[in-house]
């Protein structure tokens, strides 16, 4: 950032935002610097895993917009429209939590269910032959790098020890009722759930 002209925008594109701009708060080019999060990507990785128009239509999360200098906003947006990315601005410690749970927890619950149907199914053949779409669904993010993801975990661990404890205890509801023979409230619980569909049209 020192050698960065008047001129240059300098952006990142990184799971986390908090600490990035904790570190750049006090830095004199701070006005170059603007913290993004594109909500796009695959389990792949990779320069052989490019897709073409893979922003399109996505949304790019912004951190502390007001600490970019207004010309360099105008440069950034120019070149997200022509991408077809769709901005939302959000403060980075509200970031850091919400991310959590729509796109953190998701990998840990897919890499933990896929560790349990490998320990349980010695035979990998048997996963493969029985797995229909919901499964290769659930797992599919437990294709993703590990290398990637435990920088994440361990930047953001608040947030996900705490999502986590959420989501267990959720879980462990759901054993419960089944214990307890309750398929009225198991009914209820994933018809409660359903609503999720309208939520993400």
């Amino acid at each position: 950032m020192n050698n960065v002209g008047e001129q240059t925008l300098v952006f990142d594109v990184g799971s986390t935002k908090n600490p990035i701009c904790e570190a750049i708060e006090n830095h004199p080019k701070r006005r170059n610097f603007m913290a993004c999060h594109p909500i796009a990507g695959t389990e792949f990785s990779g320069p052989k895993s490019a897709i073409k128009g893979l922003y399109d239509g996505k949304t790019n999360i912004i951190c502390e917009v007001e600490k970019t200098t207004f010309k360099l906003q105008k440069k950034a947006m120019d070149l997200f429209k022509k991408l077809g990315m769709r901005i939302r601005y959000m403060d980075s410690k509200s970031h850091y939590k919400h991310i959590t749970y729509v796109s953190h927890l998701s990998h840990i619950s897919s890499f933990m269910l896929g560790k349990t149907v490998i320990e349980k199914e010695k035979d990998e053949q048997d996963i493969f032959d029985m797995a229909g779409s919901g499964f290769e669904s659930t797992v599919r993010l437990a294709k993703s790098s590990p290398a990637m993801w435990t920088p994440i975990f361990k930047q953001n661990r608040k947030h996900v020890i705490k999502s986590l404890e959420e989501y267990i205890q959720n879980l462990t509801n759901f054993k419960d009722l089944l214990e307890n023979d309750n398929f009225e409230e198991v009914y209820n619980e994933m018809e409660n759930t359903n609503r999720i569909k309208e939520i993400l049209k």
